[in-house]
């Protein structure tokens, strides 16, 4: 899952990054840069529902490269 910094002063958002922390440190840099370190109203940190893969996305994946590595050792 990935993360975003969403300033609703500037209406901002952050690219998505992989954790949590790393987009409040995001914020910590807005924040410095853009309000000298002021918390501005309606920030938030929360998950990037946007490039979030599901559940069965994942899974697939995962079947896929199981797959793969079945076939690539059939051919040993």
């Amino acid at each position: 899952m990935s993360y975003r910094y969403r300033c609703g002063q500037c209406r901002t958002t952050s690219p998505p990054v992989a954790t949590r922390r790393a987009a409040e440190a995001e914020g910590a840099w807005h924040r410095a840069r853009e309000h000298s370190g002021h918390h501005p109203d309606d920030e938030s940190v929360g998950p990037d529902h946007e490039n979030e893969l599901g559940v069965g996305a994942a899974l697939a994946l995962l079947l896929l490269g199981c797959l793969i590595v079945a076939a690539c050792n059939r051919l040993i």
